[in-house]
């Protein structure tokens, strides 16, 4: 076996037929990260030249990740450790001071109420991070912006018919529909002028939320990446045409991503998420998709889980993921970048002495 750097077409060829491939680790992600100021290195095990493990990693500022990584037979504990062990040397070669390393594996699947319906055993996978050097980073309820630790996923397998899938949803779901649907236009946009009002809608509840909006430019890096792969969707007051909500959605060989969405907040009584939701389903249901993926959200199942309360009027299950491990490629330089953060959260006479101390660790160098 030969630890290799891939080229892309070899990595989307073996990703998007793997039953561990999804959306962080599609080659047009790659592209999307290196236009927005990250390096991004597409690294891959070889037989010969038959393609045994593929992922992305990315780094920005000596952090270096593989969110949702890497692709392969996470069984074949041999191989996940050459590929480890590959990564590891790639990270010192390219002098990162960290690696943060996200597996795509589940840890349970539980019901919309935080029931466990099945626990998954990574003993094996705990010990071989483990002996590598790297600290598990810990189970947590939190969004993990890195790579999701959460998620909601609606199975459509079961499903028939449209009626069969909406019979689904909760009764107070259903009712909104019935009295929502009508007034929406429910569009597909690919001009400037249409990303556009998709951003401002998903800024809309960002601004409400306190999250940092992309700026349209991210919108336009995505259109040009993925092409027919991703789908920009408007939801138009039909009264005056405005735009009411919108959202982006992504189509992967193993299930349809709903990845951002938003609403603008004068309109957000029109209930435009319930309608932008139920269209994904029906037409997810029509082209033959078997699952559906919400994305992430907060591992909380308290009644103030207003996020989890939306998608679970809609039958979802939830999904639990191991989550990071990380090493310390380089200790020094990340005890220096430690105490450079420290400084931002004090001041006066702290920073001072903060700066003398980093003054004397580069003259040690």
């Amino acid at each position: 076996m030969r630890f290799v750097e891939l080229e892309a077409g070899e990595l989307r060829q073996f990703e998007q037929k793997s039953p561990y491939g999804n959306l962080y680790q599609m080659a047009e992600r790659a592209e999307v990260r290196r236009r927005m100021g990250w390096q991004a290195w597409l690294f891959g095990v070889k037989d010969a030249e038959k393609v045994l493990a593929a992922c992305i990693a990315f780094e920005k500022d000596g952090m270096m990740m593989v969110p949702m990584g890497g692709v392969m037979d996470w069984e074949d504990l041999r191989l996940v450790k050459f590929w480890l062990d590959g990564l590891i040397a790639e990270a010192k070669r390219r002098k990162a001071v960290t690696l943060e390393v996200f597996p795509p594996l589940l840890l349970s699947k539980r019901d919309v109420h935080g029931e466990v319906l099945e626990n998954y055993a990574r003993d094996d996978i705990f010990s071989l991070f483990a002996s590598a050097g790297f600290e598990y980073e810990g189970r947590t309820t939190a969004i993990e912006n890195k790579a999701n630790r959460w998620v909601t996923v609606k199975d459509l397998s079961g499903f028939s018919s449209a009626e069969d899938l909406q019979a689904s949803y909760k009764k107070n779901v259903r009712n909104k529909l019935r009295k929502c649907s009508k007034e929406l236009d429910i569009l597909e946009v690919h001009n400037e002028a249409g990303l556009a009002e998709v951003a401002e809608a998903i800024e809309g509840s960002n601004t409400k939320n306190g999250v940092r909006s992309r700026d349209l430019s991210y919108y336009r890096y995505i259109a040009e990446a993925f092409g027919k792969q991703v789908h920009f969707m408007l939801a138009r007051n039909k009264a005056n045409g405005d735009t009411v909500a919108g959202r982006v959605i992504f189509e992967h060989p193993n299930e349809t991503v709903s990845f951002i969405s938003g609403t603008v907040q004068k309109y957000r009584r029109m209930n435009a998420m319930t309608v932008l939701q139920d269209d994904l389903l029906r037409k997810s249901l029509a082209k033959g998709v078997k699952r559906v993926n919400f994305y992430g959200m907060a591992g909380d199942f308290s009644k103030n889980n207003h996020l989890l309360e939306f998608k679970s009027g809609f039958g979802v299950q939830v999904e639990e993921y191991i989550g990071g491990f990380r090493l310390i490629v380089d200790r020094k330089k990340y005890r220096q970048q430690q105490l450079k953060r420290g400084i931002r959260r004090i001041g006066g006479a702290g920073k001072r002495a903060v700066k003398t101390v980093l003054k004397k660790a580069e003259s040690r160098k």
